[in-house]
């Protein structure tokens, strides 16, 4: 029963009583209480009691009334708060500072702590828009597609803002230079993920900016730019020297290098490079520096190291000399690979 029908009904009660008692009995009576003296009818005496009674009953429905009011006006809040923690979960990004008020929300909460939301189930959000568009975000996502996440505002090391971010790299490979602009862990995966943007586009001059260690991967693209008759990147010859330093070339890498770099370089560009390579690096480079010598028909040079070298070292030289003074011929570079 509504407390205004509750009213409306007591007071249509009290009436009733008091017009009964009125009824027989239209005297007045005197109480006396500390000195006071109070004169009513005998009616009014009998109502009192109940008004009082009335008084209490619909102070106690007001109280528990407004008691259930707060109650499930912080229900409300709590299952709006219960969706935005579900959707920021489902986004990957940490929960903090939410703080609910009923006890279901609060174990649920706890519950979707501890859970990891795994884009390929099959769960069905179609009852709650937001949830479902964050549901379709996440997949889109991690199949590769760049989306505006700006809305959700998500921090920087979000999982998914990370590999959203690194999506649009390849589609916006300039974007590179944003990212690497604010690169504090050069060995993160989108710091590294840019650097390879980069190498796609940039100068060399430009890649050279940024501190990172070049490996055999990201020296080899380079090296694909650098021989492209398409492709105006240009690297200098230290340049060229110190990378392989840093990587730890071995004798496969300086031997390919001279098979690759000899369409680049003028003859006496690239005996001079690899003299000075294995003047440095001695067996590392001695394949490359004979496979130069042998491919300009330098050949005493190449004997001459042979001739100082030990039974054991440049098989492969040796048995392409060999041949050579026998009268067969033999494609070099891929005797070489074998």
């Amino acid at each position: 029963m509504g407390i205004k029908r509750y009213i409306l009904l007591t007071i249509v009660y009290m009436l009733g009583i008091g017009l009964y008692v009125y009824s027989f009995n239209g005297d007045n009576f005197s109480l006396e209480l500390l000195g006071l003296s109070l004169t009513l009818p005998v009616a009014v005496w009998i109502v009192i009691p109940v008004v009082l009674l009335v008084v209490a009953s619909i102070s106690h429905l007001v109280f528990y009334n407004f008691k259930d009011f707060l109650y499930k006006r912080a229900l409300k809040k709590d299952f709006e708060l219960f969706k935005e923690v579900a959707k920021q979960k489902i986004l990957r990004e940490s929960i903090e500072n939410a703080s609910f008020r009923t006890e279901g929300f609060k174990l649920a909460s706890s519950v979707l702590n501890s859970m990891h939301y795994n884009p390929d189930s099959s769960v069905d959000f179609s009852q709650e828009p937001e949830l479902a568009k964050a549901c379709e975000m996440v997949k889109s996502i991690n199949s590769g597609t760049y989306e505006d996440l700006k809305k959700y505002k998500l921090s920087k090391i979000n999982e998914l803002a990370i590999q959203n971010s690194i999506n649009r790299l390849q589609v916006e490979p300039k974007y590179a230079l944003e990212v690497l602009k604010n690169c504090k862990d050069i060995s993160s995966p989108l710091c590294e993920k840019a650097y390879d943007a980069l190498i796609e586009f940039a100068t060399f001059a430009e890649i050279k900016k940024y501190n990172f260690t070049p490996d055999k991967r990201t020296f080899r693209r380079m090296m694909e730019r650098y021989l492209d008759e398409k492709d105006s990147f240009e690297m200098d010859l230290i340049s060229i020297e110190e990378m392989l330093e840093k990587f730890n070339a071995d004798r496969a890498d300086y031997l390919e290098l001279a098979q690759e770099i000899k369409i680049k370089l003028s003859p006496d560009a690239l005996i001079a490079l690899f003299e000075k390579l294995y003047n440095t690096k001695g067996n590392l480079a001695a394949d490359a520096y004979l496979y130069v010598l042998y491919d300009l028909q330098m050949i005493d040079k190449v004997k001459d190291i042979l001739d100082n070298s030990d039974t054991d070292e440049f098989v492969k030289f040796k048995t392409v000399m060999f041949l050579r003074e026998h009268g067969k011929s033999i494609d070099i570079d891929k005797f070489l690979r074998i």
